[in-house]
């Protein structure tokens, strides 16, 4: 959801959406834009590998610009991104023609210059300074701090969690698990297509991990990967994820047709464009409704399916409520007595 990436009208339609909806929108890792804001809704400020928004000038993180991030009342979490599901282990890059004046002050970075990603943060090398960076952001703002991460060794999350265990100021407040299905126009499509557990091993895996390890209580589960559609929220939820969230939905709620053009800037529908006139047929006031009634639409489905297992809402959800049916797909069952 990266400012930059989408086009100011886009963002401005997430923000009214996401606000109108009760929901919250993550920024990307683009920075904070005035159009997040001017929705008015709750804001998780993301921290990707190049810092962008909280950034000094030689691409280290800059404690003044987190605090003057966790200022704004609206900003309620940072997320310390490192990896998405659409291109794990890879970077990514942001044209020189799409570094606008405003988009270079958001980022700190260099007008029309390309800007470059690196596939990793180069401050964390390790699990003691992944936890360390936590711990920093997290003292600095006074705000909870997420780790978002695409599922790989299962060797690395217990050494993680066993961390988080013996040094509880290095421990995340959430942990977003990406499936590797997760997508951008812009990623390649090797990655795309076969790098990262999907979600439907990858969630569990982090769930039964957590919970072995006793941090329960301590750390929510985020899921995304293309849950789109009820019955996928649904069994995210029934899986032990407490929150889903989605990238992909919104960007169809605001007109995408997934025209593969993202990097391009010339996306035909406005959603990720730079070219003014195609800018033009995004209406921010009409696609800010159709974020709301997608989000709304989203949940109240989601609580009839929660009401047909016998549950008086989603977060009664277990493993108990869901099967994998022949054709793939998650089927709901009721267990109440």
């Amino acid at each position: 959801m990266s400012f930059g990436a989408l086009s100011p009208a886009a963002v401005l339609a997430l923000s009214r959406g996401a606000k109108a909806a009760g929901i919250w929108m993550a920024t990307g890792e683009g920075g904070l834009s005035r159009y997040h804001l001017e929705g008015g809704g709750d804001i998780v400020m993301q921290i990707g590998t190049a810092k962008y928004g909280v950034r000094n000038l030689d691409g280290t993180l800059s404690d003044d610009k987190l605090r003057e991030i966790a200022a704004h009342p609206q900003v309620k979490m940072f997320e310390v991104k490192l990896a998405q599901g659409a291109k794990p282990g890879k970077g990514g890059i942001l044209p020189g023609n799409k570094v606008t004046p405003e988009i270079a002050a958001i980022r700190g970075i260099p007008v029309g210059e390309d800007s470059i990603s690196p596939n990793r943060h180069r401050d964390i090398g390790s699990i003691a300074e992944l936890g360390a960076f936590v711990h920093r952001v997290r003292s600095v703002t006074g705000k909870p701090v997420g780790v978002k991460i695409v599922a790989g060794q299962p060797g690395f999350l217990n050494d993680w969690l066993n961390d988080c265990v013996m040094h509880p100021q290095h421990c995340p407040d959430y942990i977003q698990i990406d499936g590797g299905e997760g997508g951008t126009g812009a990623a390649p499509a090797a990655l795309a297509d076969y790098v990262g557990l999907p979600i439907t091993l990858a969630l569990p895996m982090v769930v039964e991990a957590r919970d072995r390890h006793g941090l329960t209580e301590r750390i929510r589960i985020l899921a995304s990967g293309k849950l789109i559609t009820p019955d996928k929220v649904a069994w995210a939820l029934c899986m032990g994820a407490d929150f889903v969230v989605s990238a992909r939905g919104f960007m169809f709620s605001l007109g995408c047709i997934q025209a593969m053009k993202c990097g391009s800037g010339k996306c035909p529908t406005g959603v990720a464009s730079v070219d003014e006139r195609l800018r033009q047929g995004l209406d921010p006031t009409d696609k800010g409704n159709r974020v709301a009634m997608y989000a709304q639409q989203v949940i109240h489905t989601v609580e009839t399916i929660s009401h047909s297992c016998g549950l008086t809402d989603p977060s009664g959800f277990s493993v108990d409520n869901v099967t994998a049916t022949e054709s793939g797909v998650a089927g709901f069952r009721n267990t109440a007595h």
